[in-house]
């Protein structure tokens, strides 16, 4: 499973597992991470995971998103993309078990050591006839931020920094209830945490499916692709088809197992996966 490593005001990290289809990365605290700056928009951008891909989208965010320095609108994120947003660092990683090399920490500690004397706008609320402008960079694609002056003279944006809470935090992970393995491909073996009503699964623009969770089951339904995904060698039904424990599924040309939840302690990889997720909920929490 991937993950985002957040680098805090008190030179600590923060794991992020990007173990939901969407997270959005914003000033507001609903957000999934939550980035309490003015350079940050309300809700900045947002990381979209399907299986072992993830994509960075900006969401029209005032001082814009960069990817190892430089704009971006959407990106594919590769293993160790360092993302700027506002005055905070992300960097991607691939696998969850990865530690920042000292070498990219130094260069991270140079990335905020050169955005604390820089310029950048004061993140505005949408909606006010006109999209945001977004600010300039300079030529070392670093953003300009804003003198104490002209914060002041935006009273809508110090009330709403009032409201934030003092450090970045995640919102609490909720502990899955059943997972999918991965069991072809280069990441074979990974865990993803069906968390959510509905999980996607598959590669867009070739064939893709949703795991749709209901009270008590879990119903694998085709989402596009001209051919139906299998399930244990027979092609879903246009209405889906209820997942069991152990049920394999074939879409795009990878194989997935499907384990539900009363089966986790059979697998040691699912239980430790499981353990895992409830310490980062306990964890990743926002002190009251």
């Amino acid at each position: 499973m991937s993950k985002l490593v957040l680098h805090l005001p008190d030179g600590t990290t923060l794991d992020v597992p990007l173990d939901r289809e969407r997270m959005t990365i914003g000033r507001r605290a609903d957000n999934e991470i939550c980035l309490p700056n003015l350079a940050v928009s309300g809700e900045h951008a947002v990381v979209v995971t399907i299986l072992a891909d993830s994509f960075l989208e900006d969401l029209g965010s005032t001082n814009g998103t960069l990817v190892n320095g430089k704009r971006i609108a959407k990106h594919f994120l590769r293993d160790r993309d360092e993302i700027d947003i506002g005055r905070h660092t992300l960097v991607y990683c691939a696998d969850d078990n990865a530690v920042l090399e000292p070498a990219i920490a130094k260069g991270m500690a140079r990335v905020a050591e050169r955005n604390s004397g820089g310029r950048v706008e004061v993140a505005k609320p949408p909606g006010r006839g006109q999209r945001e402008m977004a600010v300039a960079a300079d030529d070392s694609g670093a953003a300009r931020s804003t003198a104490p002056a002209a914060i002041a003279r935006d009273p809508s944006a110090a009330a709403a920094e009032a409201t934030l809470p003092p450090t970045p935090f995640v919102t609490a992970l909720v502990k899955p209830v059943a997972w999918i393995k991965l069991l072809t491909g280069a990441d074979a073996g990974a865990l993803v945490p069906l968390t959510k009503a509905e999980t996607t699964i598959g590669r867009p623009g070739v064939q893709v499916a949703a795991i749709v969770k209901s009270s008590s089951s879990f119903i694998l339904r085709r989402v596009e692709g001209p051919h139906a995904p299998v399930v244990n060698k027979q092609a879903i039904s246009d209405s889906g088809t209820e997942l069991a424990n152990g049920d394999l599924i074939e879409i795009a040309g990878r194989t997935i197992e499907f384990v539900a939840a009363n089966a986790a302690r059979a697998d040691p990889d699912v239980a430790r996966e499981s353990a895992g997720a409830s310490t980062t909920a306990e964890s990743a929490a926002p002190t009251p």
